[in-house]
């Protein structure tokens, strides 16, 4: 065999290097995609054992779930009545401009509890906070009235109007007459108390205490009034009276109602429909930003403010760069 036929057999022996290197990168891929996925496994587990942990009320049983695709990820309803994997995007606009000044993402599907972070968001990107806040329903909560009366933000929201079909609901079912719903109680400050459509007075029996901002106070017929009243099949007062609760709000919750009802604060919470739902459209529309091309948290906050710089680039270029523009060519 010639010294050229014994290289080249050298040579196939030793194989192709490009092909081996090839290899060397798949086989790395597969171990790496592999690895990935048990971490991902890993903090799916450790994601649904905080989801199954926290208090009811906190989460949905829709909620009580992870994705092993996306952790952090959470199950919400969607504007189209289905429920998807998502992260709760939170963005604070600015009324006299419709500048973002604060944007955040939460793994909470509702908002209620959204309001201080949010506070506190546009204070630390700002340096302050702000005077006023105006907020959709989802946000007007006794909770968040109380906590912006305690930073001394003026917060506009809701009328708070109390809902009065489950209470309904819940007399229909007792079978109670509605000439005896508690709106047919006649209420006596000078006394404190109540009485009844056949005139039997409810004396004040107790105070209870047990959601924030509201305090409810109690009155009570007595037994023996209402075991001896022809009309008591309507009433359905049970065994120690008929009963009345009267739900009062505390004083910064009163305050707040009060305020609500001025064609003032009216007036301020009908911009925000404009301003806030401009720049979710702005960014759903104009960005395409409906759906995240990262998982996370963290990475996802990350698509969210470089969305938001854009947006609040686009702002500038509309209140200061054109107007200087065509002042200049004019």
């Amino acid at each position: 065999m010639s010294k050229d036929g014994a290289a080249q057999q050298r040579v196939q022996a030793l194989g192709d290097p490009r092909e081996e290197a090839g290899d060397r990168r798949r086989r790395a891929a597969r171990e790496r995609a592999a690895r990935q996925r048990v971490e991902r496994l890993e903090q799916a587990l450790e994601e649904l054992q905080k989801v199954q942990a926290a208090p009811e009320g906190r989460a949905e049983k829709s909620e009580r779930r992870a994705s092993e695709t996306d952790p952090e990820a959470r199950v919400m309803k969607q504007g189209d009545g289905g429920f998807a994997l998502s992260h709760n995007v939170q963005l604070s606009t600015d009324t006299a401009h419709a500048i973002i000044v604060g944007a955040s993402v939460t793994q909470e599907a509702s908002d209620q509890r959204q309001l201080v972070p949010a506070l506190e968001e546009v204070e630390r990107q700002n340096g302050r906070a702000p005077g006023q806040m105006i907020v959709d329903e989802g946000y007007t909560t006794r909770e968040n009235v109380l906590a912006a009366a305690d930073r001394g933000v003026d917060l506009i929201g809701s009328t708070m109007q109390p809902k009065t079909e489950a209470a309904r609901k819940h007399f229909e079912r007792r079978g109670v007459d509605p000439a005896f719903y508690p709106e047919k109680f006649r209420y006596d400050p000078e006394s404190d108390s109540y009485a009844c459509p056949p005139g039997k007075k409810l004396a004040p029996r107790a105070t209870r205490r047990g959601r924030v901002g509201v305090v409810h106070q109690v009155y009570q017929a007595r037994a023996a009034d209402c075991r001896d009243c022809p009309l008591r099949a309507g009433c359905q007062p049970g065994q120690h009276g008929r009963m009345i609760v009267r739900r009062e709000n505390v004083p910064a919750v009163a305050a707040y109602v009060a305020k609500m009802q001025t064609e003032e604060a009216r007036a301020a919470y009908r911009r925000r429909g404009p301003v806030a739902e401009f720049s979710n459209l702005w960014l759903k529309t104009k960005l395409g930003l409906r759906q995240f091309c990262v998982r996370g948290l963290k990475k996802a906050r990350g698509e969210v403010l470089w969305a938001c710089l854009t947006y609040n680039i686009q702002q500038w270029f509309r209140l200061r760069w054109k107007p200087r523009r065509s002042a200049a060519s004019a």
